[in-house]
């Protein structure tokens, strides 16, 4: 039965019903929230971003109602990150105290935070524990493609919560190592990766890009859309730990420091747009594109170059609704 009187702003009304009362419950201290609850949440969040066309911008309210349910639910959050992060589950994969819905909920939570962290240049707000081995590389073939997507998820973010600390987090997890330790751990899972990734992380098809072909993005031939979110979120991660680690100063090398960081993350965001045009039906993919595009559009200065990024840009909210007036107009700007 068709409800009446529905108009575009209807949805806006009953989303925000739903924040009031997902509110409610996740700060409930009596009555947890459940599986469905959480999954409502991040569903919503997704909702909230792409609503800027008519809200005209992204509050992360629901951010705030997931951060509750992260804090809320720590022993779970362990959970998560010991289904992650240790050696490969058996052959029994029900075998696990964290329901699958949770499971799902709290990776996508996980991932819109890396997004909105990396967009709006803000502190990592959710509450994870420390890692200190991020990956077992030994052994890189025991471990399957969600296992290894998981896994740089749980890095990028932990990058983040490095390099964007929330210094007025009062409940944050408790690390007993130094700043050196945490920045090795880091690293040591970059280097890691880039020497002796898991092989089934290599494309079937690689082509360099060409401009003087009109191919100014690289092309990828891959196996499924987990690993592109992977290869994509490693270039992202590269990005800031490069910025974060740049002790650039005045005098002779100064300015070619400079210019090999622009470099660098020019090459970065150009392995991160080709693996999303390469499977540019992902939405996931062509949105975190449009993340690293937030964070390097302006040092392209190709016309033709250009032209590939305002193609990708306008592809994404044609193909998938995803607002891009924002951005469209700082790269126009820079």
């Amino acid at each position: 039965m068709k409800l009446p009187d529905l108009h575009k702003e209807s949805a806006i009304h009953y989303h925000n019903k739903c924040i009031s009362h997902l509110m409610g419950v996740s700060a409930d201290p009596i009555n947890s929230c459940s599986d469905d609850a959480l999954a409502a949440i991040t569903i919503l969040r997704y909702h909230e971003q792409v609503d800027t066309h008519f809200t005209g911008t992204d509050n992360e309210t629901f951010s705030i109602a997931v951060r509750a349910v992260f804090q809320a639910f720590q022993n779970d959050a362990d959970g998560l990150l010991h289904l992650i992060l240790q050696p490969p589950r058996g052959s029994d994969v029900y075998a696990t105290s964290l329901s699958s819905l949770r499971f799902s909920a709290c990776l996508i939570a996980l991932r819109q935070e890396i997004w909105s962290v990396l967009m709006h240049r803000r502190p990592f707000r959710l509450p994870i524990l420390p890692v200190e081995n991020y990956g077992i590389f030994d052994d890189t073939l025991a471990a399957d493609d969600y296992d290894w997507t998981n896994r740089v998820l749980i890095w990028c973010a932990h990058v983040l919560k490095f390099c964007y600390p929330d210094d007025n987090d009062d409940e944050q997890q408790i690390d007993n190592r130094t700043q050196s330790q945490q920045w090795e751990a880091i690293k040591d899972f970059q280097r890691n990766w880039d020497e002796k990734r898991p092989p089934h992380f290599a494309p079937l098809y690689y082509r360099e890009r060409n401009p003087s072909e009109g191919q100014y993005f690289p092309e990828y031939w891959i196996t499924s859309p987990c690993q592109m979110l992977a290869l994509q979120h490693i270039e992202l991660a590269r990005i800031v730990l490069a910025v974060h680690d740049t002790k650039i100063q005045l005098g002779i090398g100064g300015r070619a420091a400079h210019k090999a960081l622009e470099e660098l993350m020019r090459e970065a965001t150009r392995r991160v747009c080709g693996l999303a045009m390469s499977q540019k039906w992902c939405q996931e993919g062509m949105v975190t594109a449009a993340v690293g595009l937030s964070m390097c559009g302006e040092y392209f200065q190709d016309p033709g170059e250009q032209a590939a990024i305002m193609e990708l840009v306008t592809l994404l909210e044609r193909d998938h609704a995803w607002p891009t007036s924002t951005l469209l107009n700082k790269l126009w700007e820079s």
